[in-house]
């Protein structure tokens, strides 16, 4: 399903998007290393028996060497309705991680595709993953609001981005989930050359930056790169 919003004509597949599995729970797991006990087809397996319902799913390993990393990896589900995925957040993937790993933070709500474009559903990629809570005195609807109309087509032009996508949680899981973070970012490109350029770029670091400023607690940010494995493709 399209939704039309202010956006820009860099011809890289602007639009905005909301992608077929439009809810999504995320969980980010502790530092350490290998978080995940299976992969593959083991790993659909496993996450079949817990989430029947599962559309979608994902596993991201940090990227060995990246200075203060909070987080070891992250797990994500697509659902095709709200409810599943605040369900999900409840559930856990406790049966799917390696012992000791842990679950740091949950976030359920809608995945918001700014950009996807046709190489990132053949490339093998990496992706910038970032949680972060929400500029303080707004309200949760200001937030996501301006999150998506106003950064958004800012963000759209991410230099040499496969996808940018906004993850923004239902309001009603808040009384359910474990969640530090009001919303998650995640970047992807194609290697960590593509993103070490980007993220050094003035688009990011004055464009983007600048504006992240009236809608995002900027102390609050904790990127991590992640290499991605698609279990289950959404």
């Amino acid at each position: 399903m399209s939704v039309g919003v202010p956006g820009n004509s860099a011809g890289r597949g602007t639009t905005f998007l909301i992608g077929l599995y439009m809810y999504k729970t995320c969980f980010l797991i502790n530092a350490g290393g290998d978080p995940f006990r299976y992969k593959g087809c083991n790993a659909e397996d496993a996450v079949r028996v817990l989430f029947p319902e599962i559309k979608g799913y994902a596993q991201a390993r940090a990227l060995p060497d990246q200075e203060s990393s909070t987080f070891s990896g992250s797990a994500e589900l697509w659902f095709e309705d709200s409810s599943a995925a605040i369900a999900a957040s409840v559930t856990g993937i406790a049966g799917l991680l390696t012992q000791g790993a842990e679950v740091q933070s949950c976030l359920a709500g809608m995945e918001r595709v700014v950009v996807r474009t046709a190489l990132y559903i053949t490339a093998d990629k990496i992706k910038g993953i970032y949680p972060f809570r929400k500029k303080p005195g707004l309200t949760m609807k200001e937030f996501q609001n301006y999150w998506w109309y106003t950064h958004g087509p800012i963000a759209a032009l991410t230099e040499e981005a496969l996808s940018y996508v906004q993850i923004h949680p239902r309001t009603n899981s808040y009384a359910t989930e474990n969640s530090v973070y009001d919303g998650i970012t995640e970047i992807s490109w194609l290697d960590i050359g593509a993103a070490g350029r980007a993220i050094g770029s003035r688009q990011m670091r004055e464009d983007q930056g600048s504006d992240a400023a009236n809608f995002v607690d900027l102390e609050s940010i904790s990127l991590f790169m992640a290499k991605e494995e698609v279990v289950i493709g959404p």
